[in-house]
């Protein structure tokens, strides 16, 4: 398995900005001395939620700091920005990065950005397929049209285009059917996010996935040594510190989550059902039924325990998200040397 070291930029209440992207950057940077295989950041907008307001920004920062890790983002929202510019954007950092950038794209789950953002929410998916259809074009190295309902673009050709082929450099964001279908359509892997998902959820959702890849004729095997999971973790000597470190972090996570995740139109498209149905609510768990079965909260022993339902179910490639909510520095510092040292090994 690979696995990445996923960088959010958190900043809850008390906690200095300045101070929240140096300690996340040296985490960037040490995530490659300890052996992880990636390092991953976030794209989101007006909440201290998430301080990277442009994803691909900080991965070039990145890039220049490391030598060997790959460098992706989880993700770019494709609605927000004209696809030929985010094609030029990301053509550049894979040449400046030696061809080591993954870009996953969606069209977002904060409700509140996109009337800030002015981008109407029962447009978002037509947006994003017109986008990618666009990007996919402009990184073929000759000239291209392209006519729709969103996008009117003449004659044109970018320069220069990736040193990867598009399947190499972006992955798709996958939350439904519609999404998953797109994904095997246009031979993008899936970047499986839903992190508030129990561990047999996840186990479902993967299942369902190779599923699809055989229904759909595609040779697998390329799709799925890319396609990532994304998990909540922190590893700590015992299970009880994990879940107690965690705490607050999560439940901050989790309320200002509310907030973002509730919709803020009457008129959803299909693929934000999982919102219309809960009303806007997230899931009502315990803080201990949230700790033990959708998060990798653990002690050694059980994070490869867990892990190993997902390997199991084929998953390849791993992101950890460690130190939700703001957790101290160097808790999550011990917990990436813990995963490093004591759970790396038992999956390469």
């Amino acid at each position: 398995m690979r696995f990445g070291h996923y960088c959010v930029f958190q900043c809850p209440p008390g906690t200095d900005p300045a101070l929240v992207m140096r300690q996340e950057l040296e985490r960037a940077r040490l995530a490659e001395e300890l052996g992880f295989d990636d390092v991953w950041v976030p794209e989101q907008h007006f909440s201290p939620y998430c301080l990277s307001g442009d994803a691909l920004l900080l991965a070039g920062h990145i890039a220049a700091c490391t030598e060997r890790v790959r460098i992706g983002t989880a993700v770019v929202n494709l609605t927000f920005t004209h696809p030929l510019r985010f094609a030029e954007r990301v053509a550049m950092l894979d040449h400046i990065s030696g061809g080591r950038v993954e870009v996953g794209v969606g069209r977002g789950y904060q409700f509140p950005q996109y009337g800030v953002m002015g981008v109407p929410i029962n447009e978002t998916r037509a947006i994003f397929e017109e986008s990618l259809d666009i990007v996919m074009k402009a990184w073929a190295p000759e000239e291209f049209t392209y006519k729709g309902e969103h996008f009117d673009i003449p004659s044109v050709r970018i320069w220069p285009t990736p040193v990867q082929p598009p399947s190499a450099v972006l992955l798709q964001a996958v939350n439904s059917p519609e999404s998953l279908e797109s994904s095997i359509r246009r031979g993008l892997p899936a970047l499986m996010a839903r992190v508030l998902d129990r561990y047999e959820e996840q186990v479902d959702e993967f299942v369902r996935y190779r599923a699809a890849l055989a229904d759909a004729g595609v040779d697998p095997e390329p799709l799925l040594d890319r396609t990532t999971v994304l998990k909540y973790a922190l590893v700590a000597p015992t299970r009880q510190e994990a879940k107690d470190l965690s705490r607050d972090g999560l439940e901050w996570d989790l309320e200002i989550l509310q907030k973002l995740t509730t919709p803020t139109a009457t008129e959803m498209p299909q693929g934000y059902a999982i919102y219309e149905k809960r009303g806007g609510q997230l899931p009502d768990r315990t803080y201990d039924d949230w700790a033990e079965n959708v998060m990798l909260f653990d002690d050694p022993a059980g994070a490869i325990e867990k892990i190993r339902m997902l390997e199991n179910a084929g998953v390849r490639r791993l992101l950890l998200w460690m130190g939700v909510g703001g957790v101290d520095h160097e808790v999550v510092v011990r917990s990436m040397r813990l995963f490093a040292e004591e759970v790396m090994p038992h999956f390469r």
